[in-house]
């Protein structure tokens, strides 16, 4: 079984990754501004004090209209440090994009160089990013677990997002015991509550 439900998680990846590359940089910046459109206007984003969202690798929805979007309205931001050594993922607060409090470590992820550590516990709302997602919520990240494991942390009343491109969603995520869905997931072309997000 596990073998069997590690195959389809990779068949999956490689299909995805493929529609990813095929996408142009004018398709990803468009795809990317009306994503952001659609989770801004999210009532549970906009009531959120502390929102966690993360720095785009160059292939994922860019999330930087919804960085300033919260900046702009005094909300808390906090992005994710992964500890590649530890296999742990925390978060720190950024006050800014600017490329002097941020760095890129060694898998090419830019990460804040300082800031304060936001406890999982008080975060109110997080942005996840993923290579595909099911219309259930169900997510298939790049296979290391860091954010499994991030949000099982979260309190209950915390909202999850999942972030993506349309062409991201297939009919169903393969998972086991240890993945997490996500309550809600918005892309450019729709915005899917798949486990009573809305009534948070």
């Amino acid at each position: 079984m596990t073998d069997a439900l590690n195959k389809s998680k990779a068949e999956i990846r490689a299909r995805m990754r493929a529609t990813l590359s095929a996408m142009t940089d004018s398709d990803r910046q468009g795809a990317s501004s009306i994503a952001c459109s659609k989770l801004t206007a999210l009532e549970q984003f906009d009531r959120a004090g502390i929102v966690m969202l993360y720095l785009p690798l160059p292939k994922e929805v860019d999330v930087t209209t919804a960085v300033l979007r919260c900046f702009r309205q005094g909300q808390t931001v906090c992005v994710p440090r992964v500890d590649w050594k530890r296999k742990d993922m925390e978060s720190v607060e950024i006050t800014s994009l600017d490329d002097r409090i941020l760095d890129t470590d060694e898998h090419g992820v830019r990460t804040p160089r300082t800031g304060n550590v936001i406890q999982p516990g008080v975060i109110d709302l997080v942005v996840v990013p993923g290579l595909a997602f099911d219309p259930h919520g169900h997510r298939l990240g790049r296979g290391q677990g860091y954010y499994d494991r991030f949000l099982a942390r979260l309190r209950p009343t915390a909202t999850t997002v999942g972030l993506a491109f349309d062409s991201q969603i297939v009919d169903a995520v393969p998972i086991n015991e240890r993945d997490r869905a996500v309550d809600i997931v918005v892309t450019d072309r729709r915005v899917t509550f798949s486990r009573g997000g809305v009534r948070r």
